[in-house]
């Protein structure tokens, strides 16, 4: 197929241009370098404790910078992580202004090889099985969204670099009708480790409070895993970014920026937000509009 053989050009043509960027990266004077290494259950979306609490391991200097440039090369998991969910590493390089335009420039090179390669399989009216297919054919138990992934790299003299925790959530409506007849038909699918007699009254009680609702749509709000992010200020009229920390932010300046660093993150409210569900397990919510 045709479109393999391009993904395959274009995925060669980023590995080549990555390289290039971790050289210069690697070669470069550093001015400042930390990575925040997260626990591997945080990339995991079935996991829901693993992202309740959050104790990010601080890296700095040498293995900062290693971490960084493994980090914008590898499109395929670590033996302990799932192959389903991309991996974070939030972080940052700075290097000073005099090599702003030459990493820039680099960086641009990745981030536009990766736009290609998502572009060509967005327009390809491909199912998201067939596009899946593509890339395992092409680069084998690689995480497609980390290939996606830009490379964050805001041009301008830093000061300050502040990080963060952004908690999000997933909204829709569902039919009324629509919704009871996935329950009644989830009624012979028991989860492993229920038979039917079990599961079936449980799910029976689900039915009569979703019947007893008189809207005629239900609302479900899913809580996604809290993701990091940090805001980059600059010392001259530049107005500042935030930028989600999926990988290490580039940055520049010839003083060190400083760093607000990445804390621990404990979700408070969890239970108190639980509370506010019809049914728990599928986030449908109490209340409806």
């Amino acid at each position: 197929m045709a479109l393999i053989k391009q993904i395959e050009n274009l995925l060669n043509s980023l590995v080549e241009a990555t390289a290039t960027l971790n050289e210069t990266l690697q070669s470069a004077p550093l001015i400042n370098a930390v990575c925040y290494k997260l626990p591997v259950e945080t990339g995991n979306h079935e996991v829901e404790n693993g992202w309740q609490f959050i104790s990010p391991t601080q890296h700095c200097d040498f293995n900062a910078l290693v971490m960084a440039t493994a980090s914008y090369a590898k499109f395929t998991p670590d033996y302990d992580y799932s192959p389903k969910y991309p991996f974070r590493l939030p972080g940052l390089l700075q290097y000073p202004l005099e090599f702003e335009n030459h990493i820039s420039h680099l960086v641009g090179q990745c981030n536009l090889i990766k736009e290609q390669i998502r572009l060509s399989l967005v327009s390809s009216q491909l199912n998201p099985s067939q596009k899946r297919t593509i890339i395992q054919t092409v680069c084998p138990n690689a995480i497609t969204l980390q290939i996606y992934r830009l490379i964050n790299c805001p041009v301008g003299p830093a000061k300050r670099v502040g990080f963060t925790w952004c908690n999000k959530n997933s909204m829709r409506r569902i039919n009324k009708i629509e919704f009871i007849k996935y329950l009644k038909n989830s009624m012979n699918n028991p989860p492993a480790g229920l038979n039917k007699a079990e599961w079936q009254p449980y799910v029976s009680k689900e039915i009569e409070l979703v019947e007893a609702v008189k809207a005629k749509t239900i609302k479900i709000k899913r809580p996604l895993p809290v993701t990091p992010k940090l805001n980059v200020s600059f010392q001259d009229d530049t107005k500042s970014v935030m930028l989600y920390a999926h990988t290490p932010t580039i940055v520049f300046g010839d003083t060190p920026a400083a760093i607000s660093p990445l804390k621990q993150y404990i979700n408070k409210s969890c239970k108190v937000n639980l509370n506010n569900y019809l049914i728990k397990r599928l986030y449908v919510l109490n209340a409806f509009d």
